[in-house]
């Protein structure tokens, strides 16, 4: 018998499709859905949108404190971008960057780095060996489907030690590693990371020496998309309205808040896997769905702005960019605004030194990046005005950056976009191609969209305008 009894007098709306969580991915499901006639509920726990997008203020500038860049290829962002009316700006890399590795530091402008031939050379072999197995993959024939348990059993970081003899390159995949999936080699399963090849189109993306190139920003911040699509959906949404549990009958889906309850024929779940993994379903989940719930990990990240009066780096012919093995930062970026003559750099501090360094005072975080940055662009950095950070395993309704699968994990990532029921997935870690990343939760978004229409066509329920 059933233990979540629907209430009519609690119904807060009757909708064709609720969406759950106001993310990239949840906003374009639910715009794609509106403009197909489609009455749509988006349901968001925090109490604004954007999920794994968020801004902060400083000095009247606003600045990325989640996701940021969009690649130059991104052909559906790009679409979605020119339908609200939101232009990109390049990502600056004019000037000198540099990768620390230990004491070494390997300079480069607009070129991919020149390292040692020996390190080069291992650098591209390993490149070379990831698009080979996730090529072999991709054939799905019996000698490569014997194989996922064996690639699935060791983590990343395993897999390098055994392939990959020179320490200074390991280093170097090892920041890779934390800009793509701001986790440790040692925590992400190798047979996802052979996934995560196939969905970026080759290693040679996913582990980029140059991660920022080819790469888009929105002046005044990605919340401006987000921020477009909300004023389009003013109507359908609610936030604050966490969706504690789910129901399916034969009929319809009913969402549980708070004190609320939501009624419609089909339901498209879009939070963070860490908050889907927390809501109550009855009847319960297909095992291998509670599994995989059970199983995606959140990558650990916190972002920090350090701003100035001006990006003095751009004088002293600096890019801005860096990527470092000793951190605190993994990466750093310049993210200065285009509409005023202020600097900014970006920090990200991922895996291990986030957990750390999140639990150490603001002031000491701020002296420990201060000095950091001090080592390649200068006693300047000491000149600092203030910093926003946001620590993104500490929001309550995220638990961390993006979702990636641990070792042993390999059996159940085919089930990430399965429909259960009448119950559909988006999510950037559910896209088919460019996983956690913006496109990806575009894709996602649009995917489940088309998907929930083509239920509700096929059952005569689609009313056009």
């Amino acid at each position: 018998m059933s233990t979540l009894q629907f209430d009519p007098n609690q119904l807060g709306y009757n909708a064709d499709v609720i969406v759950i969580g106001a993310g990239v991915s949840g906003l374009v499901a639910t715009w794609r859905l509106v403009r197909e006639g489609v009455d749509v509920i988006l349901l968001e726990a925090k109490d604004r949108v954007g999920g794994r997008i968020s801004s902060g203020t400083f000095n009247g500038e606003t600045y990325d404190l989640g996701a940021r860049w969009i690649r130059s290829t991104a052909t559906q962002t790009h679409q979605l971008a020119h339908e609200l009316g939101i232009q990109f700006v390049p990502q600056y890399h004019t000037g000198e960057s540099v990768i620390q590795l230990g004491k070494a530091q390997k300079r480069f402008k607009q070129r991919d780095p020149l390292f040692a031939p020996h390190l080069s050379l291992s650098y591209h072999s390993i490149i070379r060996k990831l698009n080979r197995l996730a090529n072999e993959l991709q054939q799905r024939n019996a000698k490569s489907v014997a194989r996922i348990p064996i690639l699935d059993a060791i983590s990343f970081g395993a897999w390098l030690q055994q392939h990959c003899g020179n320490r200074t390159l390991r280093m170097l995949f090892t920041i890779l590693t934390h800009v793509h999936f701001t986790a440790e080699p040692n925590e992400i399963s190798f047979m996802y990371v052979l996934d995560q090849v196939q969905a970026f189109r080759g290693a040679q993306h996913v582990f980029a020496l140059r991660p920022a190139h080819n790469q888009e920003r929105i002046p005044g911040g990605m919340q401006r998309l987000v921020e477009r699509l909300a004023q389009q959906l003013r109507t359908q949404i609610a936030t604050d309205t966490p969706v504690l549990a789910i129901r399916q009958d034969e009929e319809s889906v009913s969402a549980y808040s708070r004190g609320s309850s939501f009624r419609a024929r089909y339901a498209i779940v879009a939070t963070a896997p860490s908050i889907a993994a927390q809501i109550y379903h009855e009847p319960a989940m297909p095992a291998q769905r509670d599994a995989l719930n059970q199983r995606v990990i959140m990558g650990r990240a916190i972002t920090a702005i350090l701003c100035y009066d001006y990006p003095f780096w751009r004088e002293n012919k600096l890019s801005g960019f860096m990527l470092s093995h000793d951190g605190p930062a993994s990466m750093v970026h310049d993210v200065s605004p285009t509409t005023s003559s202020e600097g900014a750099l970006a920090c990200l501090i991922v895996g291990d030194n986030a957990s750390h360094w999140g639990a150490q005072p603001r002031g000491e975080r701020l002296k420990a990046l201060v000095s950091q940055l001090a080592t390649w662009f200068g006693e300047e950095t000491m000149a600092y005005r203030g910093m926003i950070e946001r620590d993104w395993n500490s929001e309550r309704w995220s638990r961390g950056t993006i979702g990636f699968m641990p070792p042993g994990s390999a059996n159940f990532i085919h089930v990430m976009s399965t429909p259960v029921g009448r119950l559909h997935w988006a999510g950037s870690e559910t896209a088919n191609d460019w996983i956690g990343s913006i496109e990806g939760a575009v894709e996602a978004g649009e995917r489940s969209a088309a998907e929930v229409i083509s239920q509700l066509s096929n059952a005569g329920y689609l009313r056009r305008n």
